[in-house]
């Protein structure tokens, strides 16, 4: 038996010779198919159309494809048993037939995965209350920033009034505080001889409070000045900003005998007059917070990392308590009293607020001996130009 053989109809009868000519029940069945055919015909038009607008958000259109081509084969099955009834292609019907079972068969067993996804997809309704949910933390989210934004805003008016307060206070409570020194000198000078030991001793108080008072004052100033002055951010060698802090701590570097590491250093884009006094007054904490007797060893590293420069300054002091760290950049935080070492308990406050105004970071960590600070500097600082808030008439 060969296709010509399965094509020829010659030896066959149609269906229509079992229906006896019935005119009626012919057309019972050929409505019936032609409608069951239309309407697989329309399924797959129906999923392909659908498949087409959205196959971006399915991920499983191959089954939907298999779908069409099922029903479409059904469909076409429907249309055979009309030709049928006056055509006696039966054998034709029959491989049609064996096509749509192996089709329907890869259908059926490539749904049997699909089902846990399916399961697992949300209803429309649990998509409406998600929506609805998602709506209302964003209601949340988009209230909780405009209150963020006006908290800082006021925060920043605050921190500038406070700034410019104590630049002012500052700069008016230095003509009176040179007064109280000046006569304190003057009458320990013009009346020595008068008074007796007591009151020499006063006199000495007065002039050690005064000399405690002006460099509170100059650090409160220091403090205030920070990013309100119009030194321009510039691209300098690190180690030649090493190189002025070593010169301007040169008496303290030789009295404690001092050495400073600081080797290939980088060029950095940054106001340098404010790394200077950031260094200086690291550099400086490295001298001062020493155990007695101890040679002070200081350690200036910096890499960049993706878009930061990190800079690490370690020491060999007597370190930072690990509870502490965090306390250390508050303003007037002093973890020593005076008796112990001096200062004003500011420097480590303006390190940070020169390392905020450059966009970066500054955090401390404890060592077994000594101290390590990190800084965190962008290599592109967004910051260009600092906005005035203090008149220059008190400047």
């Amino acid at each position: 038996m060969n296709l010509l053989t399965w094509l020829d109809p010659t030896p066959l009868m149609p269906h229509a010779f079992c229906f006896v000519g019935r005119k009626d029940l012919i057309l019972l069945h050929v409505l019936s198919d032609l409608t069951i055919a239309l309407a697989y015909f329309m399924i797959p038009v129906t999923m392909l159309y659908f498949l087409r607008r959205y196959q971006n958000r399915i991920s499983f259109n191959w089954a939907i494809g298999l779908f069409a081509a099922f029903i479409t084969l059904c469909g076409i099955t429907h249309v055979f048993g009309i030709i049928t009834i006056w055509q006696p292609v039966y054998y034709l019907q029959g491989w049609i037939k064996v096509l749509t079972a192996l089709v329907s068969l890869a259908t059926a067993l490539a749904i049997i995965p699909l089902v846990p996804r399916l399961l697992a997809m949300r209803s429309a309704q649990e998509l409406q209350e998600s929506n609805h949910r998602l709506q209302e933390e964003i209601l949340l989210r988009e209230s909780a920033e405009r209150n963020l934004r006006k908290s800082l805003g006021e925060q920043k008016r605050a921190a500038a009034e406070l700034e410019q307060f104590a630049y002012i206070t500052s700069h008016d409570l230095q003509a009176p505080l040179r007064n109280i020194s000046g006569f304190s000198r003057l009458l320990s000078q013009r009346y020595k001889s008068k008074l007796d030991g007591d009151a020499l001793e006063f006199l000495e108080f007065i002039e050690q409070g005064t000399r405690q008072m002006q460099t509170l004052i100059n650090d409160l100033l220091a403090l205030s000045r920070v990013g309100r002055t119009d030194s321009p951010f510039e691209k300098k060698p690190l180690g030649d900003t090493l190189d002025k802090v070593r010169k301007a701590l040169e008496s303290e570097f030789e009295r404690s005998g001092a050495t400073l590491i600081a080797e290939d250093l980088p060029e950095i884009t940054a106001d340098h007059n404010l790394l200077l006094q950031l260094f200086q007054n690291l550099i400086g904490n490295a001298i001062k917070f020493q155990p007695q007797g101890g040679k002070p060893v200081i350690e200036v590293y910096c890499d960049r990392r993706k878009d930061d420069w990190h800079i690490t300054v370690i020491d060999n002091g007597i370190g930072i308590p690990a509870d502490q760290l965090e306390n250390v950049f508050a303003v007037f935080r002093r973890l020593h009293g005076p008796e112990e070492y001096e200062g004003t308990g500011i420097g480590l406050a303006i390190c940070r607020k020169i390392v905020a105004y450059h966009g970066g970071q500054i955090w401390a960590e404890s060592r077994s001996r000594g101290a390590e600070f990190h800084i965190q500097l962008p290599v592109q600082p967004a910051t260009l130009k600092p906005a005035r808030s203090i008149p220059p008439d008190v400047r």
